[in-house]
């Protein structure tokens, strides 16, 4: 049976039970070592409002390839997850000049240069062990992906104050390169091989650099090389912190400009 790719978690529990009580950080780790947080509530979550797990895997698979599970998680974990991300990127005192958009213009796997990402967020705190084990992200990767899926990567991206957004892409494993050259078509009839599970650590607006969707793209799964098409077919995403954003692995997507001054959106990728 061939695995899946999860982008944002599954078999967690695996993970932990393998850091165990080793010789890591079981708490937050900063520049100056091990410290320690507030006691986390390690079985204790929320249920999304009015979720239902039929509705959400026929619009994620057969919809538009998206979905926004509101207030997932509690105001409390939310801050403890964004205040270690921000000890890690110094969101909180960077402002970017807002003609710095060049560095940030790649292609396919280049996009995981951009600037405010942090990565390993498992090295990071509890915190991290605690969301990527929430049981609505396994329930719906169980149904969608299969049992058998497994993490691909755990990181945060952050758009600073006055920081140009990312390029159209589409994220691992659906790079060209992977694509047989003689059949660039084989995914337009694959079954899914990654989710994402976007959790918003801030409040996304229409103006802070919330995530840019483009409803649909996944159904045939191609990279968007037109930006302007893109962004005439695109939707960006609003919601409050604790918010998180259920997409299909083959939607087209891309962080968005920040165009306000002095508050940055912060949101935690599986």
């Amino acid at each position: 049976h061939t695995n899946h790719i999860l982008q944002f978690v599954l078999l967690i529990c695996l993970a932990c039970c393998a850091r165990g009580d080793a010789d890591v950080c079981q708490a937050v780790q900063t520049e100056d070592g091990c410290g320690y947080q507030p006691t986390i509530d390690m079985n204790n979550f929320q249920i999304p409002e009015d979720f239902n797990l039929e509705r959400v895997v026929e619009e994620v698979t057969k919809g538009s390839g998206w979905i926004v599970l509101k207030s997932m998680y509690s105001a409390k974990d939310v801050k403890l997850a964004k205040d270690i991300v921000y000890q890690y990127n110094k969101a909180d005192n960077i402002t970017m000049d807002r003609n710095e958009d060049a560095r940030h213009k790649s292609r396919d796997e280049q996009h995981n240069k951009y600037n405010g990402l942090v990565w390993a967020l498992f090295n990071k705190g509890r915190i991290f062990e605690k969301m990527a084990q929430h049981p609505v992200i396994l329930n719906i990767s169980n149904v969608i992906l299969g049992e058998t899926s497994i993490i691909s990567s755990y990181a945060a991206n952050t758009v600073l104050p006055g920081q140009g957004g990312q390029l159209p892409h589409l994220d691992y494993p659906y790079y060209r390169a992977f694509y047989p050259s003689t059949n660039p078509n084989i995914m337009d009839t694959a079954p899914p091989l990654s989710m994402q599970y976007v959790t918003l650590l801030t409040d996304f607006t229409k103006d802070n650099g919330g995530t840019a969707l483009r409803p649909h793209s996944h159904h045939v799964p191609k990279y968007p090389d037109d930006e302007a098409d893109f962004h005439a077919n695109m939707v960006q995403v609003e919601g409050k912190a604790g918010d998180v954003v259920v997409f299909h692995g083959a939607m087209q997507h891309c962080a968005m400009p920040n165009k306000e001054i002095g508050r940055a959106s912060c949101r935690e990728r599986v």
